[in-house]
This record gives C-alpha cells, sequence and structure tokens, in this order.
C-alpha cells in the first residue's frame, strides 16, 4: 500500500498536489509553496519553525 500524503489546495487554480509535489523547504526555513499546474507560486511562508 502507498504511504499518501497529505493534499494541498491551489489558492488560485484549486488543483490538488500532494505536499513534496509543490512545498520546497529552504535551509533558512522558508518554505515555497510552487504549483505545477498553473504556476502559482508563494514564498516564505510561516512555519511553526520560523
Amino acid at each position: 500500500m502507498k504511504n499518501m500524503l497529505p493534499k494541498v489546495q491551489c489558492p488560485k487554480c484549486h488543483t490538488e498536489a500532494e505536499l513534496d509535489q509543490v512545498l520546497t523547504a529552504q535551509s533558512n526555513q522558508n518554505v515555497i509553496y510552487r504549483c505545477q499546474n498553473c504556476s502559482y507560486e508563494c514564498r516564505d511562508i510561516h512555519t511553526s519553525k520560523g
């Protein structure tokens, strides 16, 4: 059985994708969301780590 990850919905086009496909964590604790469908991008997402 495949390990299912939570899905994230794009705020622009509403396409859903698994977390590991759309979120990128950078070494400076910034997180970037990038939609593979419409190329919408959101940077510097606030997380509990900073």
